[in-house]
């Protein structure tokens, strides 16, 4: 039998500054689909890990991300998405950057003694891409990414099409639960039948999760599949994946449509959320529409049960209770996916916090 996190994780501010620090700042991140800065001169800005963060396709073609603040007093850069033509400019002083973040104009700095234009670029964020997906990474010491242990190439197996894809359809709400809470919740349909009234009739039976190192997949498999044979391959139709830390990738309907659900902790009980939706298209059809309508209603059953718990997590009432596994089964109803989490947080501040 395991036993869940401590409380305080979930409503301690401590334990949340800690969490940005070593985990959001020195992990690879999502920013944006590849499409949205596909351009020469293209960019979108972002929060990503707490920080605010444009990510920008130079006219080499080259993509880059750099912190969204201007070196000379702090001034925010760029808003929202769009082109650039040669610079980046700051509205307040009319400091001009370099679509590479190099200083190239500071107004009235030549009389200024020892000022080197050199020592104020812009900073620069370590940026990567994945099945299509632009990455960031907050430490610059921080290695390339890998594959996200083969979550690359079983995505791309799942969804070829994947880095053609474009945004048809944004959601973005703050949600008053801890991030972990958002994770936990959809790593288990444990709560699917009692939760989710916008489901129907949900057959359990057929709905399994594997789990792998710092990712998990839930699918439906044929009726009467031998539980210990299950494997990718046998996953078929609805297809849904969680990479770590707080990123949710999932089949929206059929093979030309997907939706991608990132998460940004911004307290101990509070965490924005961003759900995109894509298509191969770039447009949203009549059927897809009915279809994100019902996801809408789905992430909205979510968000109650969630900031439930979250106010429950404060209840003198509440010492911990147990999770209820079945993995060798791969059971769709099982909380193993909310075990590996929780033992990668353990892994990550656990032995700071001596749990």
């Amino acid at each position: 039998m395991h036993r869940p996190l401590p409380r305080s994780w979930y409503t301690d501010p401590a334990v949340f500054e800690d969490e940005m620090a070593r985990l959001f700042a020195k992990t690879w991140l999502p920013a944006c689909h590849g499409s949205e800065v596909a351009a020469p001169g293209s960019y979108v800005t972002t929060r990503v890990g707490g920080e605010e963060i444009a990510v920008v396709r130079g006219r080499d073609g080259i993509l880059r991300a750099f912190n969204n603040v201007c070196r000379h007093r702090a001034h925010r850069l760029l808003d929202g998405a769009g082109t650039l033509k040669a610079t980046i400019t700051c509205p307040y002083h009319a400091w001009a950057y370099g679509l590479d973040g190099t200083l190239r104009q500071a107004p009235h700095s030549d009389g200024v003694a020892g000022f080197d234009k050199d020592a104020f670029g812009l900073c620069t964020v370590q940026v990567g891409e994945m099945a299509g997906f632009v990455m960031i990474n907050h430490d610059p010491d921080a290695r390339p990414h890998d594959g996200f242990a083969g979550l690359e190439r079983l995505l791309l197996a799942d969804f070829p099409d994947l880095p053609a894809m474009r945004p048809v359809r944004r959601r973005e709400a703050v949600l008053h639960a801890n991030w972990k809470l958002i994770i936990e919740n959809y790593l288990e349909c444990y709560h699917c039948d009692t939760a989710h009234p916008s489901f129907g009739n949900f057959d359990m039976t057929t709905w399994k999760h594997i789990v792998g190192q710092g990712w998990s997949r839930q699918g439906r498999v044929p009726a009467g599949s031998e539980d210990g044979r299950i494997d990718h391959d046998t996953i078929e139709g609805l297809s849904a994946w969680w990479q770590w830390p707080g990123v949710f990738w999932a089949r929206a309907l059929g093979p030309d449509s997907f939706v991608a659900a990132f998460h940004e902790p911004l307290a101990a009980d509070r965490t924005r959320q961003l759900r995109v939706v894509y298509t191969a298209s770039g447009e949203e059809n009549a059927e897809l529409r009915a279809f994100n309508d019902l996801f809408d209603t789905v992430f909205a059953e979510d968000t109650s049960v969630v900031e439930s718990v979250q106010r429950g997590l404060t209840s003198r009432g509440y010492r911990g209770g147990a999770l209820v596994e079945q993995p060798e089964a791969r059971a769709g109803w099982s909380e193993h996916g909310v075990h590996h989490f929780q033992d990668l947080i353990r892994g990550t501040i656990g032995t700071h916090r001596g749990a």
